[in-house]
């Protein structure tokens, strides 16, 4: 992922603004951060990390639906509201509901047993600039619709071996890869509307290779 992109979206008409030491990736350019909303996504990796997430769901979601023209329509909703935002709790909380918005037009699975075809977009650490494997660097597999999924197991890999490093430096799931995904799991004993913690299995149609994924690094009830 590349730390300077170009504005998703829409123009907000930025203008220079001085961020804090840390400087995380970001879906616009952070060097013309002009709000506080902006400064805390440059700052802060779990917002950014979201707003990436949102930018690429939201690119898949226009190119993959009918109804471009509303999607574009509640996408500037949605940035009016997120960006009446105080905290970081209400910038999380809007990411997470209008991911989850996107998601749903070209959704993964939502009944234990079935199955989708989908495509890779790309394999990331759960820490930008995180060595696959160590601490931060637990690696997920994003598809094209902006989902990923984190690795739990890798079918027929040793034990022994690190499922994360192999995973991130394998060809075996690449970019444009075109894999099935089933829902092998729901979590269970959730509080009301998280549901993260859901179990898929992905093969890939090239090699038959496959993996466990699970759709969040937190898991129901968690941080």
């Amino acid at each position: 992922m590349n730390h300077l992109k170009t504005p998703f979206i829409i123009a907000i008409g930025l203008i220079g603004f001085t961020l804090s030491p840390t400087i995380y990736a970001a879906s616009f350019d952070c060097a013309k951060a002009a709000t506080l909303v902006e400064d805390v996504i440059c700052s802060d990796n779990d917002i950014s990390t979201l707003d990436e997430t949102l930018s690429s769901s939201y690119r898949n979601a226009l190119a993959d639906a009918n109804n471009a023209k509303n999607i574009k329509l509640d996408q500037r909703n949605w940035l009016k509201k997120r960006n009446s935002c105080k905290d970081k709790v209400c910038l999380q909380g809007m990411y997470e509901q209008r991911i989850n918005d996107l998601a749903s037009v070209n959704p993964l699975p939502k009944k234990v047993g079935d199955c989708v075809d989908s495509n890779i977009a790309d394999k990331l650490t759960r820490f930008e600039g995180a060595i696959a494997g160590e601490a931060g660097g637990e690696v997920a597999v994003q598809f094209k619709n902006g989902i990923s999924l984190y690795i739990q197991s890798i079918a027929n890999f040793p034990s022994s071996e690190n499922a994360d490093k192999y995973m991130f430096s394998s060809n075996d799931f690449l970019n444009g890869d075109k894999v099935k995904v089933c829902l092998q799991e729901l979590p269970t004993d959730c509080p009301k509307g998280d549901d993260r913690g859901k179990v898929y299995s992905v093969t890939n149609y090239k090699n038959n290779m496959s993996f466990v994924g699970v759709d969040a690094w937190h898991l129901c009830g968690g941080a």
